[in-house]
């Protein structure tokens, strides 16, 4: 029923369902701000004269005002800009910081190791000239400073940053004195009080870190990062394939930027192929914008696509999914609903934690037999469970859900009940907050028409991604109107849950 539905690779991975032992421990975490906002530059020269480098992260709505979030990197004169080649090194000594995570539970300053042992991780011999290398990256991490105009995210304080940090606080080589007077055996780092904080709380990002040590050209490295923000930030969309601008992305990645379309693909053509060939993408392309102004970058997730899940999976941090009950429950869900059971725990190993799988179904279920007996009734009822899955479909708020009916007649005396049905209750606020600002911020911000157009865009892109699933017509529009909403509500809806909870729990409060 559902079989022909096309399916992109990384959500089809092989019939293991665990990846081999040869394949574990190649995840790497690395601290996300540092990697959102073009941190590292793109080039295999040392970037020297370059008084600062400002970059423009994305558009959020604060008090109503359309407000742009800014990050300056700012060099130090003499040691100039960050380049891929640190970011190289950054990444093995976050492979370090891991370890020790996993060892100690939580990071603490200083942070010990030896150059030979990054130059392992690297996989390079050890040599005089790579000793130098980490000692200038040192430096390097130590001096050059980031000014957050609302881009460094402090996981502990939940809200973004307007300050100048350093990603080093202080570091130490081996052979200099040490605080204590004596002499440092291996290099030693202290980490800026807000780097620790956010990988002790673990806001990280979860990088396939053989496939990066596969790469070889300079966008290709940079590019690694940024995409698989993007395409987390994106996994409630899981199927989509996501659009940057062309002029954006090469702001980013502080690259020249072209007016020919032969030009743009002669640049990064190489780079986007050679992410492809390792499966970090499935699919890309160059196309030019609706209004004509400028060209977008076309990106679809590969294989290598690493979510939560995928990752717990690669590093043996979780011995299987199948252990889970809500895993269990979902795959049971499907196969009821004719989906192979196979299929059905490759669909939910990549899916977030927190996705209500069941929610979505319920809602499918309502939706097929709402339209059955109508002029447009939903012609492949299995894939359409499977796109509600895969997209991770936001149920609309005022679903009333079996899980809702069965947690308000068990609450009477049940305090564990009281406290779900109270987080359930508060999600759907939640939801429909974000639904109701997300709209009237769209509507002030676009004509009716440049609506329709992204509406339009989103609706080509289901089609695109989707051939088989025969949508009706009012459906497919639905679901467009819900993707432009969602895809506007993260860059509109300053409000994390937590802190919508807080808020609506003071305003509660008597007076």
């Amino acid at each position: 029923m559902y079989g022909s539905i096309n399916t992109p690779t990384w959500m089809n991975p092989s019939n293991d369902l665990l990846p081999s032992p040869k394949d574990r421990n190649e995840v790497v975490r690395v601290e996300k701000n540092l990697n959102s906002f073009g941190f590292f530059t793109p080039s295999h020269k040392r970037l020297e004269g370059v008084s600062e480098k400002t970059v423009t992260v994305f558009v959020r709505n604060q008090g109503g005002q359309r407000a742009e979030a800014r990050a300056t990197i700012l060099p130090n004169a003499k040691l100039g800009l960050p380049t891929t080649a640190d970011q190289d090194k950054y990444y093995a000594f976050q492979k370090i910081v891991e370890d020790i995570r996993r060892r100690d539970g939580r990071v603490a300053n200083p942070v010990g190791f030896t150059s030979a042992h990054m130059l392992r991780i690297l996989g390079r011999k050890k040599s005089g000239q790579g000793y130098k290398e980490i000692a200038d990256w040192l430096e390097r991490m130590t001096l050059t400073g980031i000014r957050s105009e609302g881009v460094v995210y402090l996981a502990g304080a939940k809200k973004y940053a307007r300050d100048t940090f350093t990603v080093f606080s202080r570091t130490i080589t081996m052979g200099q004195e040490m605080p204590d007077g004596g002499r440092a055996e291996q290099n030693y780092v202290w980490l800026s009080e807000w780097q620790l904080e956010n990988l002790n709380a673990s806001h990280v990002l979860p990088i396939d870190y053989e496939a990066y040590r596969a790469l070889r050209l300079n966008i290709s490295k940079a590019l690694v990062p940024l995409v698989q923000i993007w395409f987390y930030a994106a996994r409630r969309n899981a199927m989509i394939c996501i659009e940057k601008k062309y002029s954006e992305l090469c702001e980013l990645l502080s690259i020249r930027r072209y007016a020919h379309l032969s030009k743009i693909k002669e640049i990064l053509g190489p780079s986007l192929d050679e992410l492809k060939d390792l499966q970090i993408l499935q699919f890309w392309d160059v196309q030019r914008t609706a209004d004509k102004s400028d060209y977008k970058i076309v990106l679809m997730p590969g294989e290598r696509f690493m979510t939560d899940r995928r990752a717990r999976l690669m590093d043996g941090s979780q011995p299987r999914a199948a252990i889970d009950p809500k895993f269990e429950a979902g795959v049971q869900a499907l196969v009821s609903r004719g989906v192979l059971e196979e299929r059905a725990r490759r669909i939910l190993m990549d899916c977030p934690d927190d996705q209500p799988v069941l929610d979505q179904l319920e809602y499918g279920d309502s939706e097929i037999a709402r339209r059955q007996s109508s002029r447009d009734p939903i012609q492949n009822p299995g894939g359409f469970y499977v796109y509600l899955v895969q997209s991770n479909f936001p149920v609309p708020a005022a679903f009333e859900t079996s899980r809702k009916r069965e947690l308000r007649r068990v609450v009477p005396g049940n305090g564990d009940a009281e406290r779900e049905l109270r987080l359930q209750t508060m999600r759907i606020e939640y939801q429909e907050f974000r639904e109701r600002e997300t709209d009237e911020w769209l509507r002030s911000q676009f004509t009716p028409n440049e609506i329709e157009a992204m509406v339009k865009s989103a609706r080509a892109a289901i089609l695109r991604e989707t051939p088989d699933l025969r949508l009706p017509e009012p459906a497919l529009h639905e679901f467009a109107l819900r993707r432009v909403l969602e895809n506007f509500a993260d860059q509109t809806i300053s409000l994390s849950f937590e802190e919508f909870t807080a808020r609506q729990s003071q305003m509660s409060l008597p007076l």
